[in-house]
């Protein structure tokens, strides 16, 4: 070990600090694992991060030409800075340390022209100095994969279970909406919101009704509370959906709405999952009442930074600002990875046999990653109601694909100022997100039901509304990693829920150690204390 801490060899070396890594490079430290987490960026979250207003501004406004001259920029306004303090300073001295008298100076008036466009005066306090405007920035918390967590999920589970995790501040969502006939609607739980709901028909409320008592009263080790005659390893969902009477789109939100699926390949599977999924919902939602989902109330990047803490603290070495190398092999199978030394910068080989890792460190290995889609998202800065929203402070809603004669479902992801510490006082951040379908000339055009539900439709903006359109390419692993134990993430999707990202974290925990990983049966080892 040297004097930064870096050891010759690992256990596990993660690279990239996405929530699915910080989960299971937290998950191995607490059960006594050597753990090596590096990024190349000098945040933690990679894809799956957020950033205050400055970086998030300036990474979708400003072109490269200008990001390459903010340094010269900062430069020359930390030299202003520094002047102004001096003379600040000077006359404190000579005024028996008051400033009464002194003529200050509008910083903003000395600084030299910004290489690119600035954030918008309405998005910060009226008023706010020079020296106030890094704090006004760091208030917001904009998520580039904004995501909602389930009250009763595995994410939370772990949370749960691991007690350096408890003190993050979770707020109960608003609701959870799915879209028909254009107006959302609040998606049924219950057998009384069945009845009332307005989503579905008179006779449709009966036999949702059915179905919603018996996920309510099923218990595994319990044959009473089975469907008679149907067994969730044999039988399909869709023979399921049929013995309840449930039409196409009944079965169709309870799916995509509660089951959560991003499309219908589900049906002729057995239907273990996906009623299992319907439970999930149930119980999450009966955890609060409003929705069956949580979120940070500073935002999400409290998530992989906690859990790279918990990381930490069980022994783990963090080192942001530390880019992969390369992976080095031998016959075939893992033996250690290049990358630059934390402090020295000098290229270094770290033993190890086991890697994880996200798939934007192996673009372009066809042997590693392949392209499954894209998703292009819209991330969204308002100040307006979202019509049939009043009152709500945060929801998800769903627009289903046959609503829209579309193959994939439109995902709308909302929180406000009301009481998430995420954004400036009166504004809303609001994804829109789907899977492109078409070409990818104009793939926004594929979010236009979705902005035509926040009221940003046709190209629309409001005074002080801005839009924020990102494409990213989604990944999955080639192999399962296990023959060169090399074992890579898969892509962040386009819905607005963490249940896609917990089901990978268990999916490489269970092909790196062979056991389903089970919370309950975390293995927490007692902390690392730092010598004296």
């Amino acid at each position: 070990m040297d004097d930064s801490g870096l050891k010759e060899e690992y256990d596990v070396i993660v690279v990239g600090t996405g929530l699915t890594e910080c989960i299971l490079s937290g998950i191995f430290s607490v059960e006594g694992k050597a753990v090596l987490h590096i990024d190349r960026n000098w945040y933690y979250g990679g894809e799956s991060a957020s950033l205050d207003l400055d970086h998030f501004w300036k990474t979708y406004r400003w072109t490269p030409e200008q990001k390459a001259k903010d340094a010269e920029y900062q430069a020359a306004c930390a030299k202003i800075d520094n002047e102004e303090e001096a003379k600040i300073r000077a006359y404190k001295k000579a005024n028996n340390n008051s400033l009464d008298g002194y003529n200050a100076v509008d910083r903003w008036t000395l600084y030299p022209p910004s290489p690119g466009p600035r954030v918008p005066a309405a998005w910060i306090k009226p008023g706010a100095t020079v020296n106030e405007l890094p704090r006004e920035c760091n208030k917001w918390h904009i998520p580039l994969v904004p995501k909602f967590l389930m009250a009763d999920g595995e994410l939370t589970k772990f949370i749960r279970s691991i007690p350096a995790l408890h003190d993050i501040e979770f707020l109960q969502v608003g609701g959870s909406f799915v879209v028909r006939n254009d107006a959302p609607h609040k998606v049924p739980s219950t057998r009384m919101e069945a009845l009332s709901s307005p989503l579905v028909s008179k006779m449709q409320k009966l036999y949702l009704q059915n179905f919603l008592q018996f996920i309510a009263g099923y218990v595994e080790e319990d044959p009473t509370t089975h469907r008679k005659g149907l067994s969730l390893d044999k039988n399909t969902m869709r023979e399921f959906y049929k013995s309840f009477g449930l039409d196409s789109w009944t079965s169709e939100f309870i799916g995509h709405a509660m089951a959560l699926y991003v499309d219908d390949s589900y049906l002729d599977k057995p239907a273990r999952e996906p009623i299992q999924r319907v439970i999930l919902y149930v119980r999450s939602m009966a955890r609060f009442g409003k929705s069956p989902y949580i979120f940070p109330r500073y935002g999400l990047n409290e998530l992989p930074e906690r859990f790279s803490r918990v990381s930490a603290v069980h022994g783990g070495l963090h080192a942001l600002n530390t880019p992969l190398q390369e992976v080095v092999t031998e016959g075939g199978k893992l033996t250690g990875v290049k990358i630059l030394h934390p402090e020295t910068k000098a290229e270094v080989t770290i033993k190890t046999k086991t890697l994880i890792a996200d798939p934007t460190y192996f673009l372009g290995d066809s042997s590693k990653i392949r392209k499954v889609g894209q998703v292009v998202r819209a991330i969204c800065i308002i100040n307006h109601q979202i019509e049939g929203l009043s009152g709500v402070d945060s929801a998800q809603i769903i627009i289903p694909a046959s609503q829209m004669n579309r193959k994939n479902d439109v995902y709308i992801f909302m929180v406000s100022s009301t009481n998430f510490k995420v954004c400036h006082e009166g504004f809303s951040i609001v994804s829109v997100s789907t899977i492109i379908e078409g070409g990818s000339d104009h793939p926004e055009r594929e979010l236009e039901p979705g902005f035509i539900r926040i009221g940003l439709g046709s190209g629309y903006l409001g005074r002080d509304e801005e839009k924020f359109i990102q494409v990213a390419d989604l990944y999955e692993p080639v192999s399962d990693g296990k023959t060169d134990n090399v074992y890579i993430s898969r892509s962040y999707d386009a819905t607005t829920h963490f249940e896609t990202a917990t089901d990978d974290v268990k999916d490489i925990f269970k092909r790196i150690t062979g056991t389903d990983l089970v919370v309950e049966n975390l293995k927490v080892q007692q902390p690392v204390q730092d010598d004296d």
